[in-house]
């Protein structure tokens, strides 16, 4: 991949029809989007929720193998009036620390490529489920604006506050466009963490203000880094740790930011978004050509990719397509 800007156009405008596997087995028939968004009525099989519902952090997707995981879908998912995101979005990479070496540029591969053909696929669909107060559906629609590197410009320890400056550093020098349209993806390679990664997230997402424009991030940390945490299998479907891994990761983010991209609209009542709720779970599988587990064909590419919470009336459940 190149170490400037790549054109929109060279990756990411044209949509690809895509096959996909069979949706997990707990998968629902998808349910009608009412004006003000969907919020399913609970039955006797859904949990009462808490008095108060818990705002997400960006964090939720949290770490594999947690030994206190949250109750993931015992609750359903709700509105709170807030805005999702509309419209084609741009999502522009910075990879950051040493990218160099064939290990790395195949991880920069496989994520690019996802990030060119997983737009307006029916995987990312599930997006369109969930709608704004005037019955506007969320974007599945996701353009792949180019990348640029960062050879540690923060240093190989990252705070929360170095990860939202990285982004607003690349738009003030202008490597990035400052795009009100942009999702901002921090990939950092496996020498590099961030506070709290690997312990308690592996990535996350959240919102910087530049210019007086909210823009969004994605802050994905390398898989190989914390494999037993943060990746879903020691060989993924394309024959890597990190980069499968962090394939995963990206999908999952990049569902939560088009739902929720404030941190205030689609979530449950402990602060968990579409992806968190079917976090580090695979639906219905298939062997890869190297034996590997995948459950879904993007583009040219087997992946193994979250399934993501498809809502319903009696609660909702996980699946990989809509």
């Amino acid at each position: 991949m190149s170490a400037v800007s790549l054109s929109r156009g060279a990756l990411g405008r044209a949509a690809l029809i895509l096959i996909f596997v069979t949706a997990c087995r707990d998968a629902v028939s998808p349910p009608t989007i009412a004006a003000r968004g969907f919020a399913p009525r609970a039955d006797a099989s859904v949990a009462a929720a808490p008095s108060k519902s818990v705002l997400p952090t960006g964090t939720g997707f949290g770490i594999n193998n947690d030994p206190n995981p949250p109750q993931r879908t015992k609750y359903r998912m709700d509105y709170h009036d807030n805005p999702v995101l509309r419209g084609p979005q741009n999502l522009y990479f910075i990879w950051y620390g040493d990218w160099s070496g064939a290990d790395r540029s195949l991880d920069q591969q496989i994520v690019g490529e996802l990030a060119a053909s997983i737009g307006n696929t029916p995987y990312l669909n599930i997006a369109q489920l969930y709608s704004d107060s005037d019955g506007n559906k969320a974007s599945s629609a996701v353009i792949f604006g180019g990348g640029v590197y960062d050879a540690y410009s923060h240093g190989s320890i990252l705070s929360e506050n170095d990860i939202k400056d990285i982004p607003d550093q690349k738009m003030l020098n202008f490597e990035l466009p400052a795009d009100p349209q942009g999702i901002y993806v921090v990939v950092s390679s496996p020498d590099v963490a961030a506070a709290g990664q690997g312990i308690s997230y592996c990535a996350t997402h959240g919102v910087t203000n530049l210019f007086s424009m909210k823009s969004r991030f994605i802050y994905i940390g390398g898989p190989a880094r914390s494999p037993l945490r943060c990746s879903t299998q020691p060989v993924g479907p394309n024959g890597t740790l990190n980069g499968d891994g962090m394939a995963y990761l990206l999908a999952a983010e990049l569902a939560n930011v088009l739902t929720d991209p404030f941190l205030n609209a689609w979530y449950d009542r402990i602060g968990l978004e579409v992806a968190d709720k079917c976090a580090w779970s695979y639906g219905t599988t298939f062997k890869a050509a190297n034996g590997s587990l995948a459950n879904v064909h993007v583009g040219a590419r087997d992946y193994l990719l979250p399934p993501l919470w498809v809502p319903s009336k009696s609660g909702g459940a996980c699946a990989l397509h809509w």
